[in-house]
């Protein structure tokens, strides 16, 4: 499958099928969030085995997760694409709504996700799913 085929396949088998999912990633891929450390999220993981365990643990503490697709765009010279994409959905520890923008990378080697690096606003993930200090204190 090309960059643009596990692109669609990305967004739709993490809700319907995890480990078809998982089968999407090559053995040793490695998945980036730039900004992820301002919002206390892992980065780099390597290896599906680290990637799959923290997408899980991202599903399992949201509800009503929808994801929708903006702009894809093809990269020339090299089986990949970048995408903008928004995402919503209620945090299940937080009770709070997550509204995020994103922009993907993806690189594609032998018809598997080799490398996946999200764009996104740290912030928002810290309003949605840090608890809030001093709550109901006055």
């Amino acid at each position: 499958m090309n960059a643009s085929g596990l692109l669609n396949a990305h967004f739709h088998e993490m809700q319907a099928d995890f480990a078809a999912w998982c089968a999407l990633y090559a053995d040793d891929a490695v998945m980036e969030y730039p900004y992820g450390a301002y919002a206390g999220v892992s980065s780099p993981l390597k290896g599906i085995g680290a990637i799959s365990k923290s997408v899980k643990g991202f599903l399992d503490n949201v509800r009503d997760f929808q994801i929708e697709v903006s702009k894809v765009y093809r990269l020339e010279g090299e089986d990949a694409v970048f995408a903008e994409f928004t995402a919503k959905a209620t945090v299940i520890s937080t009770g709070r709504p997550y509204n995020q923008n994103y922009i993907l990378y993806l690189l594609a080697e032998g018809g598997k996700i080799a490398v996946l690096r999200e764009y996104f606003d740290a912030p928002r993930v810290i309003t949605a799913f840090q608890p809030q200090l001093n709550a109901g204190k006055s």
